[in-house]
């Protein structure tokens, strides 16, 4: 432990040896208040008679004393597969309607599945392979408390959870070895792996924002200790208000680079915050001995990270060490899982839904099939199957001269000839652009130039820190690859990865770059479209567009760039004037990369269906595609998407008409490319399908 912390260590748990000393009763709350000194936080001390008319959290001394609190009392509500429960030494039946406790631990097979439902005040789903323990349940109708508080343990695998807006009191926390996360109310999902050398917890977020945290001797003895000695609880929830945050669409990951540098970095991290504990814990100590009485504070962070503090500190070093990054794709398909969840406390017939088969471990035999080629002539125009991955594809495929390229859910990018021979693989990617003869990957440390044909490294440039992490991937321009950055664009050269030059952005850049001859056009973190030079390296204008997260790939067409994001805003600019053209809201989220074809802008909505935007105006035009399952290509007038079935759908971009329905072995789970009048598709069980479109 960092040398800094040990002293507080030491003396926390000082405190909780003389708990039973110092403790005082309900009933002499108001006598040992009126004994205390003034001092400055005097306002923020509650009385027993404020307490006891404080009905917003809850207390069972609220003035409405008929209202019966809502049980938090966990119920096993679906199992999909091999679920195991142990309770102590004892083994229970996993059967749905099995009401659970505190301690119980719940394990999911490699084809299993399983959701608990703490009545109103949250869900969880367990993905497969995953082994959490109900660590802690506090309950207003259980053990007529004043608050309700669920800790939750992962010990391996990945959960998913959605959780009810909380009051102040409440808390909802999932714990792993090395992080901590806190919620007031979201849909997130928390994944934790133990690895070689280290270890690795991702927390990404669908809406709301989790604060996260990693976790040491110290915050574990923290939290802990929270219910039983108010001076713990009152830190606790201080490091969470100040903690990192994932919002909408981001994620934190804490660990996981499984090398002695990733080691290194990992300890340093956890140095830090424990030392931000740490500080917390002595200035605690130093109130509670001017006589603060940490069981009567109504706001604790207030006290403790109020405008004289220097509590907020050493928790900014920590927000610059754990940035919130756009989430991946890898991500983005396990946060799917929430729409297979049932709403806390709501009881849907078509909620809970099983798991499809890409969240499933593959069979033994599927590394050995990979290496083969599988021709079915049973599908019209299929050319080949090829199975490559052991999950599904994500994102989209794309090409070089004469590679086809494609990564999955896992981070792994294939590169296959156009005959279907897997030519090389690429682990632990982030992103990746095809070029004309070579690959730009993005990994978690570097971004690497590789060979299109053999995936040799021709060169590569490295991330100083935090600060050079890509925000999208990298765009290639002219004589260059520009890549953003929190600093702001970062050109390379396509060839070696040399730097070409350097570019800052106020606020640097959030999203994917997109070139508009002769301007390189960045959204940046202060929400404004920012125009940039290239040939002078220098930014021309900028303009406010108030987007600040979740925006995707922009598209450009004669003198205009059209920006959308995931919200379902859209916004027209005029990149010779610089001004705004149209801005439009349409009624749902977009789900992915809009395409451009005509005088139309297509979007694919939350409800899978396909909608046009003019180019004019931003009117919504032409007729809704409904059942579009799979991210759709536009090309040539033509619209290419995966259907249910499934099916491959060919359908006139202008007017909807479907002109073509094949049927597909499989269902398609990335957005397709077509070269020379090949269909090239990535499936959700990890294959790469070719397509002959002159054979349909």
């Amino acid at each position: 432990m960092n040398r800094f912390a040990q002293p507080y260590v030491t003396m926390l748990l000082l405190f909780f040896a003389l708990l039973g000393v110092t403790s005082c009763s309900a009933g002499k709350n108001d006598e040992k208040l009126s004994q205390k000194p003034s001092q400055d936080f005097s306002s923020l001390i509650a009385s027993s008679d404020i307490t006891a008319q404080d009905s917003t959290t809850g207390d069972v001394a609220a003035a409405d004393s008929n209202a019966k609190p809502e049980s938090i009392q966990p119920v096993l509500v679906f199992i999909q597969g091999s679920v195991s429960i142990s309770r102590g030494s004892q083994s229970l039946t996993a059967s749905e309607g099995l009401e659970l406790m505190a301690g119980d631990t719940i394990s999911t097979g490699k084809d299993g599945s399983a959701e608990i439902a703490y009545g109103s005040f949250a869900t969880i789903r367990l993905f497969p392979n995953t082994t959490v323990n109900l660590t802690m349940i506090i309950s207003r109708a259980m053990q007529q408390a004043d608050h309700d508080t669920v800790d939750l343990s992962l010990l391996a695998g990945t959960v998913a959870a959605k959780v009810k807006k909380l009051s102040s009191k409440d808390e909802f926390l999932v714990l792993t070895p090395n992080s901590a996360a806190g919620v007031r109310g979201t849909q997130f999902i928390v994944g934790y792996e133990k690895l070689a050398r280290t270890e690795r917890t991702l927390v990404a977020v669908r809406e709301g924002s989790v604060a996260v945290l990693p976790k040491g001797k110290l915050f574990t003895s923290l939290i802990d200790g929270r219910q039983a000695n108010p001076l713990a609880g009152a830190v606790v929830a201080t490091a969470f208000t100040l903690a990192p945050k994932a919002g909408p669409g981001q994620e934190i990951s804490i660990g996981g680079q499984d090398s002695t540098l990733g080691t290194g970095e990992y300890e340093l991290l956890l140095n830090s915050a424990e030392s931000a504990y740490g500080s917390l814990v002595h200035q605690a100590e130093e109130l509670q001995a001017r006589g603060t009485d940490f069981e009567a504070v109504r706001d604790p962070v207030a006290v403790l990270a109020g405008p004289d503090s220097e509590a907020e500190r050493p928790f900014a070093k920590l927000n610059r060490m754990m940035p919130a990054l756009l989430i991946s794709e890898y991500s983005r398909t396990l946060l799917e899982i929430l729409d297979r969840m049932r709403d806390p406390g709501k009881d849907s017939a078509a909620l809970p839904a099983a798991l499809p088969e890409r969240y499933f471990v593959p069979q033994p035999n599927a590394a050995r099939d990979s290496k083969k080629v599988n021709v079915t002539p049973n599908y019209q125009g299929l050319v080949y199957s090829v199975p490559l991955a052991s999950t599904a594809f994500a994102g989209m495929l794309s090409r070089t001269s004469e590679v086809v390229l494609l990564m999955d859910s896992k981070g792994n990018l294939y590169a296959v000839d156009q005959q279907g021979k897997k030519l090389y693989e690429r682990q632990t990617v982030v992103s990746f652009t095809a070029l004309d003869t070579t690959v730009a990957v993005v990994e978690q440390q570097k971004l690497t130039i590789l060979d299109a044909n053999s995936g040799r490294e021709r060169g590569f440039y490295p991330f100083d820190s935090w600060q050079g992490l890509p925000q999208a991937k990298p765009v290639p321009v002219p004589n260059g690859l520009a890549l953003a950055t929190p600093r702001g664009v970062t050109i390379l050269r396509q060839e070696n990865a040399e730097v070409i030059a350097e570019i800052p952005v106020l606020g640097g850049v959030i999203a994917p770059l997109v070139l508009a001859d002769p301007h390189l056009v960045a959204v940046s973190g202060q929400g404004k479209a920012v125009f940039i030079d290239l040939k002078n390296a220098r930014i021309l204008d900028e303009i406010a567009i108030n987007l600040s997260a979740d925006v995707l790939s922009p598209r450009v067409k004669d003198g205009r760039v059209y920006i959308a994001a995931k919200n379902g805003r859209v916004i027209a600019i005029d990149t010779v004037n610089y001004r705004i053209l149209w801005d439009i809201k349409l009624d749902q989220s977009i789900r992915s990369d809009p395409e451009l074809d005509g005088g139309k802008l297509y979007v694919w909505l939350q409800d899978k269906t396909l909608r046009s935007i003019s180019l004019v105006d931003g009117a919504i035009v032409g007729t809704t595609i409904p059942h579009v399952e799979s991210p759709p290509l536009l090309s040539k007038g033509k619209l290419y998407w995966s259907s249910s079935g499934p099916s491959l759908v060919i359908a006139d971009a202008a007017s909807g008409v479907i002109l073509k329905r094949s049927p597909l072995p499989e269902v398609a789970s990335a957005r397709p490319i077509l070269v020379d009048g090949n269909i090239y598709i990535g499936t959700a069980n990890g294959k790469l399908l070719r397509i002959d479109t002159d054979k349909l």
